[in-house]
C-alpha cells in the first residue's frame, strides 16, 4: 500500500472528509481560508518579523515614533530592537517570544484597540531589565561605583534602569514632533522607488561620472 492511500485510509477512518455532495464545498471553503491566509501573511510582511531588521517594528506605523527616537539616540550605532525586546537565553525562546508579542500586537492593532500612549507590560519589562544588565553589566557591579554611589546594590536590584535612565533610547518625549524629521525612508511606507538624493541631484551626479569615464 502506498503512503498516498495509507493517508486516505486515515482520513476516512477518522471521519476527516466530508460526505461526497460536501466535498466541493469544503474544497472551496478550505482553498479561502489558504488563499486568504497567504494574503495575510503577505500584507503584513510577516517574513520581515524572522529577522533582526529594525524595520520590521514600523510594519505597525503605531510604532514609528519608537522607530525613529531609536535612530536618534546613541543605540542605534550598537543595538536594535531586538536586542532589547527579546530574550536571548536560547533561540527557541526567543522566537516563543516574538511569536506571542507579535501575535498579542498584531490582535490589539486589527481592532484597534492600542492605547495612546504604548507601554510596556510586565513580561516586556523582564525581558528589557534582563538585557539592560546583559549588556551594561560591566556598569552595573563595577566596586568602584559601588564605593561612591549611595546604596547601590539596592538601585541596581530593587528598581528597574530606565527610572533613572530615562533617556534611553527612546527619549522621554516619544512623538514625531520631538525627534524632528527623519532623513531614513521606512521601508514599509515607502514607494520601493524613493530615494534620499534628489532627482535633479543624481542626474548631476551620473553626468559627472560619465564625463569623467570619457576623459579617461
Amino acid at each position: 500500500m502506498s503512503k498516498f492511500q495509507g493517508f486516505k485510509k486515515f482520513l476516512f477512518r477518522y471521519s476527516l472528509v466530508p460526505p461526497r455532495r460536501w466535498r466541493p464545498y469544503a474544497t472551496i471553503l478550505i482553498a479561502t481560508i489558504f488563499g486568504l491566509g497567504i494574503y495575510v501573511l503577505r500584507l503584513s510582511n510577516a517574513v520581515s518579523y524572522l529577522s533582526d531588521d529594525p524595520q520590521a517594528c514600523v510594519n505597525c506605523h503605531i510604532m514609528t515614533p519608537q522607530y525613529i527616537t531609536w535612530t536618534h539616540s546613541s543605540h542605534r550605532e550598537v543595538a536594535h530592537c531586538n536586542d532589547c525586546h527579546v530574550p536571548h537565553d536560547n533561540v527557541f525562546n526567543k522566537y516563543f517570544f516574538k511569536a506571542k508579542d507579535g501575535l498579542y500586537h498584531a490582535s490589539i492593532f486589527t481592532i484597534r484597540g492600542e492605547p495612546e500612549v504604548i507601554k510596556a507590560l510586565a513580561p516586556s519589562i523582564a525581558v528589557i531589565q534582563s538585557n539592560c544588565i546583559r549588556c551594561h553589566e560591566p556598569q552595573v557591579t563595577d566596586a568602584k561605583t559601588a564605593s561612591f554611589v549611595e546604596d547601590h546594590h539596592a538601585k541596581r536590584t530593587d528598581r528597574i534602569c530606565w527610572e533613572c535612565h530615562r533617556e534611553v533610547p527612546h527619549g522621554r518625549t516619544r512623538s514625531l514632533s520631538s525627534v524632528g524629521h527623519q532623513i531614513e525612508p521606512i521601508k514599509a511606507h515607502s514607494p520601493a522607488d524613493l530615494s534620499i538624493v534628489p532627482k535633479w541631484l543624481k542626474e548631476s551626479m551620473d553626468s559627472k561620472k560619465e564625463n569623467k569615464a570619457s576623459n579617461k
